[in-house]
């Protein structure tokens, strides 16, 4: 196994948002027999380097689904932005249904009304509290109008509804524009990302600077944004909580997120790279 490339919301991290101790360990053990172990993401930069941060884990960070690639030593690798026009026509579409979406950019996380976006996804309705919430999510701010973003680099459009006919509505609009890719790590959202820009294409622009040959290498994911990933790497993993469609794609599945799915992965390929030395 040349490199492990992880998923981290549904796979790497419980629902705590936090990484299972049995993770960390297989993590730690798959670099110590020389294997690069790549954490690709839908989250932005300073969002998953704080997961990893808390574990004592340190890993080159493929984020916003590919949009930006950092190496061990937190320099980034590659940058992936939105063409303006085409940025201008996703985001028409998005004001156009509601208020609750994330636009990523070179200068944090902009939303269209953060007060709406905290109450809707982010709050205990019974208590009034707001959950735990990424870096990311702790810095978002409001904008007013799409001349905010003349500046800026825009990497990725995250839409949420709880409203299963919003997300195909707006997925359908979406998927007739050119220059977008349209993906979802869950059932409740949308995300937007231009066209040359997956996880896939990510890995491999980061696996001749590593020198790892992905037909040698390993992907671990739960949702549609990581297909990209599975179609690149010769030994693709799913997650026991990806839905069935996706686990199709995959030779091997694993346990949960919620059980250490990761580690379970991890030490079975791990056990069969012994068993190969010993035949």
């Amino acid at each position: 196994m040349a490199l492990i490339a992880i998923d981290m919301d549904g796979t790497l991290v419980n629902g705590k948002n936090g990484i299972p101790m049995e993770n960390i360990e297989s993590i730690r053990a798959a670099q110590k027999e020389g294997i690069h172990v790549v954490i690709s993401t839908g989250r932005m930069y300073e969002s998953a380097k704080e997961v990893l941060d808390e574990a004592g884990l340190t890993c080159p960070i493929v984020c916003l689904n590919g949009s930006q690639i950092y190496d061990y030593e937190a320099k980034i690798l590659h940058n992936d932005s939105m063409d303006k026009e085409i940025f201008a026509k996703a985001l028409s579409i998005c004001e156009a249904e509601n208020k609750t979406f994330i636009i990523s950019t070179s200068e944090g996380s902009f939303t269209k009304c953060r007060d709406t976006l905290y109450d809707e996804f982010f709050t205990d309705k019974q208590t009034g509290k707001t959950h735990k919430v990424t870096a990311t999510l702790r810095k978002v701010r409001t904008y007013s109008s799409i001349e905010d973003f003349n500046d800026l680099d825009v990497y990725k459009i995250l839409f949420l509804s709880k409203n299963e006919e919003v997300i195909s509505r707006i997925r359908l609009k979406l998927m007739q524009e050119e220059g977008l890719l349209i993906t979802s790590s869950g059932s409740n959202n949308v995300e937007i990302n231009a066209a040359n820009v997956s996880k896939g294409a990510a890995l491999l622009k980061l696996a001749p600077i590593l020198g790892v040959d992905l037909n040698e290498s390993m992907a671990i994911g739960d949702s549609f944004n990581d297909i990209s990933m599975f179609n690149r790497v010769g030994f693709p993993v799913a997650m026991g909580n990806a839905k069935e469609e996706l686990k199709g794609y995959c030779t091997f599945v694993t346990k949960t997120n919620e059980e250490a799915g990761v580690a379970h992965a991890i030490y079975h390929f791990l056990d069969q790279k012994q068993k190969l030395k010993q035949s």
